[in-house]
């Protein structure tokens, strides 16, 4: 967990500044939830990868969001 402000908020404050309009947000949580993914992605996440997780299957969808080839 992160002092001060949860993952939810981080990413509303990211996609709130139009400076990072660009930048792309993996939610990377112990929060398995369905309704919290649900959360996650309508707050702008890009995707939402659930602890504990394939370091493998993390690298595929940092790659393919980053337009990269998956060999």
């Amino acid at each position: 967990m992160i002092p001060k402000k949860n993952g939810y908020e981080v990413c509303e404050a990211i996609r709130a500044d139009a400076r990072y309009q660009g930048v792309k947000i993996i939610m990377l949580t112990a929060k398995g939830r369905e309704v919290e993914q649900e959360k996650g992605l309508a707050l702008g996440a890009d995707d939402y990868v659930t602890k504990p997780f394939a370091t493998r299957e993390l690298v595929l969808k940092v790659r393919a969001m980053l337009g990269l080839q998956n060999d």
